[in-house]
């Protein structure tokens, strides 16, 4: 096949255009398939290639120089030729494709969920010559039609009853393919003028806007077929308003499951969405925790593979019964006593479930493991199932140790793992480790495609960090900073910071293979989901790094950062004493008698634990990290309380080291330490001064860059859609980045991400391209929020906020907030359970506070929740609910 491509662009000297190929449309996108085109002149490229004969053929332009090295991209979609007969010469006149405005509505939670069509044949006519028209237009509701018309009688004269009718390929492109019969008007180099327009449901017409598209038919040679390859339609953005349900999977019940939610229950949930006139389902991280098989595995953000999904949630009634039907009953009893409890009994639910499974794989894991289905999992899979079959055999062989204590195997080595894997003391339990996984994959995958016939999407959850004792650090250490513990700054819900615990991300590193590792990531987050929630997307820009040797989120810094040296420090803060003083704990002695006690503080001091500085009055402490109290030998000599004491102490560090650099960062909060209340007024004003620009400007730019370098990049190779958990202290530049790469940003209400005079964010306000939400589950639902507020906040929201001045029940309270929130301009608003359960005061079966999931303020927090209600019954027994929700939906117009 032969094809002359042809494209506009202005480009400057030296600089030209590069036509990118790519294989099937399964293939990725590879450099050195690049061939450059011809400059004609004007602002016109071409060039001709003969290629190979395949179904289809699926290519990108580029700007480049003259060497071929990338300088500007076309956006993420493809343009695409139909496959044709072989020895056929082709001609595409093909249209730069920028990124749209309306990018949220070529991902595949609105393009192939909401807005679902089948796609049709690709309308390309057996007779040649040829002349075809193609447009990507992917938000036409199910009801409407693409049509085009023209000039040329060919193309119906500009009569709307005669235009002619375009054929949806999938994926937003629509296309129309005309025989030109001998004879025709049609000549080379004639012109032709033409628009699309919509057939409403309604039955009527939406033409395009502006001035006529022109096709001219190519000079020079005789074609099979013409391609002009149009970007994007000539019409308004449509807003897409639309809702949904957010849930963490563990916490849904149904009357089959064994003690915890399961894919088996996320079908149900999926109903429940469809049948409340809803079209999305977010979950939390559903990846393998297992590490201790403890309480501690119940926290979700914690998983040991980036890769694998959760043993605990397979539905054991896919698998079959045993073959045995007294110990399968005896299971189901156990299970129906795990059931019954009010909360997830983590430990005995993972028991049970590992204890049936192991029974299920003896019974018929070996010949699902000799299926076709599996070989074709394991080809896809095996980069990551080969190193995490093999550490859950060696956890299990070390229990609670992590990988650095595991002997011979401290390192992981692919080679010498393949081979031990065949061993016969292991290889079972290896291949029981392929099949979980490959159990877990074909139900999820048919959860998701129960989902797509509800016309529900299901949003995954991406969190921010690995755990340090996981498969990924294990296999990749150099991709990760080991001594440093990613975390957050304090904020209203956590005074001390967070620290919770994970590695933080070698970014420099990652970007040597174009950040690889997380595009395998994204890659995967695609199988399952259709759109995803970047968990503290802020991580992209910058994390907050503490170091192992600290326990509060208050020690950390920021990174990357341009902290300043002791010398600009000397100068910044203008104080006659070395600010080296600052770089330890400094207490002043009156400060340590009231903490520790004087006789404490006179002990101390004789047995060398406190030292006295130059600074009159104040001390240093003899050990200055967090981590060093938790030595047993020192807790024998100092006593727990003593030591807890000493440990809180160490965050009176004003100047904090960059473990990148000679730098250091000022410690963040410090206005609320003992040390900031013992400066003077001049002091404490410099030190604010320089905190705040430091904070909140310094680094505004180095963050906008560093987040577009990261997401840039990554964007490019999904079509999931991207929603960012963007809350907290957030830099000034986030909303222009997710702005400028189209991801929707996280809006609460409590939450506001400027000032606002009462407080409070406007929900008529959000922007379009954003998710609201009224709770997350790391703070207190919709009615424990209300139950806190003191009554005169609660009076001043009534009057400032909802404008009501007349007296409202707390039922009818949460219907307004609700509603409020569904008229919203926003994308999708994704509600807690809990919250659209605040709607019905019958629904209220547990106490406000108990309704929060997670306190992150708790870094042993147990993630036991569950909704006091099987799915079953919330659609069974409260059809009023049920209605007033899709009441609710109707009259805010969300579809």
């Amino acid at each position: 096949m032969i094809v002359t491509f042809s494209i506009e662009y202005r480009a400057l000297p030296n600089e030209r255009i590069w036509l990118q190929r790519q294989l099937s449309p399964d293939s990725s996108l590879d450099a050195t398939e690049a061939f450059p085109l011809e400059d004609l002149g004007d602002g016109r490229w071409q060039t001709t290639l003969d290629l190979p004969h395949t179904p289809s053929f699926s290519y990108n332009y580029y700007l480049g120089d003259p060497e071929g090295k990338p300088l500007r991209r076309e956006w993420r979609i493809k343009h695409t030729l139909p496959s044709t007969t072989e020895g056929k010469h082709l001609f595409t006149q093909d249209r730069w494709i920028d990124q749209p405005a309306d990018a949220p509505s070529f991902s595949r939670a609105l393009c192939d969920v909401l807005y679902q069509r089948r796609g049709e044949a690709d309308g390309l006519t057996s007779s040649t010559p040829y002349l075809a028209f193609s447009v990507f237009a992917p938000s036409l509701r199910p009801e409407e039609g693409l049509f085009i018309s023209g000039a040329s009688s060919l193309l119906g004269s500009w009569e709307a009853d005669e235009a002619l009718s375009l054929s949806y390929l999938g994926q937003g492109r629509w296309m129309i393919s005309l025989p030109l019969p001998l004879g025709t008007e049609l000549r080379e180099g004639t012109s032709l003028n033409y628009k699309y327009l919509i057939r409403t449901a309604e039955g009527g017409w939406l033409w395009e806007e502006g001035a006529n598209r022109e096709a001219v038919l190519p000079t020079g040679a005789s074609y099979d077929g013409i391609h002009f390859q149009d970007s994007f339609l000539h019409l308004p953005t449509r807003s897409i308003r639309t809702a949904g349900i957010v849930a963490p999977l563990f916490s849904l019940r149904s009357e089959q499951d064994w003690g915890i939610g399961d894919f088996a229950t996320l079908r149900e949930a999926i109903d429940l969405v469809a049948e409340a006139e809803m079209h999305a389902l977010q979950l939390l991280p559903i990846n393998d925790t297992t590490f201790a098989r403890d309480k501690g595995d119940s926290y979700p953000y914690n998983a040991i593979s980036v890769d694998a999904l959760h043993p605990i949630y397979i539905d054991p009634a896919e698998l079959g019964a045993l073959a045995d039907p007294t110990l399968q009953q005896a299971f189901e009893e156990e299970a129906s006593e795990l059931r019954s409890l009010p909360q997830v009994d983590y430990p005995r639910v993972l028991t049970l479930k590992e204890r049936y499974l192991r029974l299920a794989f003896a019974e018929r894991g070996s010949a699902e493991l000799a299926s076709p289905d599996f070989s074709a999992f394991f080809a896809e899979s095996e980069h990551w199932l080969r190193p995490y079959a093999l550490y859950c055999v060696l956890r299990d062989q070390h229990p609670g140790s992590s990988p650095s204590h595991w002997a011979g195997w401290e390192q992981y080595d692919a080679l010498r793992a393949k081979a031990f894997a065949e061993e016969p003391e292991v290889r079972e339990e290896i291949r029981y480790y392929y099949w979980l996984q490959f159990v877990l994959d074909r139900q999820l995958r048919a959860v998701r495609r129960y989902a797509e016939e509800k016309k529900v999407f299901l949003k995954g959850d991406l969190p921010i960090g690995v755990a340090p004792h996981g498969v990924d650090v294990w296999i990749a250490p150099s991709l990760f900073h080991t001594d440093q513990s990613a975390g957050a700054p304090p904020d209203d819900f956590a005074a001390d910071g967070q620290n919770w615990g994970f590695p933080t991300y070698d970014w420099e590193r990652m970007q040597m293979d174009d950040f690889g590792w997380w595009r395998k990531r994204f890659a995967r987050q695609a199988h399952y989901f259709h759109a995803f929630r970047i968990d503290h997307i802020l991580g992209f820009f910058r994390i907050w790094e503490v170091p192992r040797s600290e326990h509060s989120g208050l020690l950390g810094h920021f990174h990357p950062a341009l902290p300043y040296t002791l010398e600009e420090w000397q100068e910044l803060l203008g104080v006659d004493f070395p600010v080296e003083l600052l770089t330890q704990p400094l207490i002043h002695r009156a400060d340590l008698a009231e903490v520790l006690g004087e006789k404490p503080l006179e002990a101390l001091g004789q047995q060398g634990y406190l030292k006295e500085t130059s600074l009159e009055g104040f001390y240093h402490l003899h050990h200055t990290k967090q981590c060093d109290y938790d030595q047993p030998q020192l807790k024998d000599i100092l006593g727990e309380e003593a030591c807890l004491q000493l440990q809180q102490l160490c965050t009176e560090t004003a100047l904090i080291r960059d473990p990148y650099s000679e730098g250091y960062h000022p410690r963040i909060a410090l206005e609320r330490s003992r040390l900031f209340g013992r400066w003077g007024a001049e002091l404490q004003r410099r030190w604010q001064a320089i905190s705040g620009d430091f904070f909140y400007v310094r680094h505004n730019e180095l963050f906008q860059q560093t987040a577009l370098q990261r997401l840039g990049a990554l964007i490019e190779h999904t079509d999931l859609l991207l929603c960012a958990e963007d809350l907290g202290m957030i830099p000034a530049t986030v909303p222009a980045v997710l702005e400028a790469l189209q991801i929707l940003s996280l809006e609460l209400e409590r939450m506001p991400k400027s000032f606002t005079p009462t407080g409070w964010a406007d929900p008529k306000a959000f922007p379009s391209r954003s998710i609201a939400t009224t709770s997350t589950h790391d703070m207190p639902s919709l009615r424990g929020w209300w139950s806190a507020l003191p009554k005169s906040e609660q009076e001043r929201y009534l009057r400032e906020e909802l404008k009501q001045e007349e007296p409202l029940s707390e039922e009818e309270l949460y219907r307004k907030i609700v509603a409020a929130h569904l008229e919203s301009p926003t994308l999708a608003t994704i509600l807690p359970l809990s919250d659209w359960m605040s709607l019905e005061h019958r629904l209220w079966l547990t106490s406000p506070e108990a309704e929060q999931i997670n306190h992150p303020e708790d870094p042993a927090q147990y993630w036991s929740y569950r909704f006091p209600l099987s799915i079953s019954s919330l659609r069974q027994h409260y059809p009023e609910w049920l209605t007033l929700i899709k009441q609710l939906i109707s009259h805010t117009q969300r579809i």
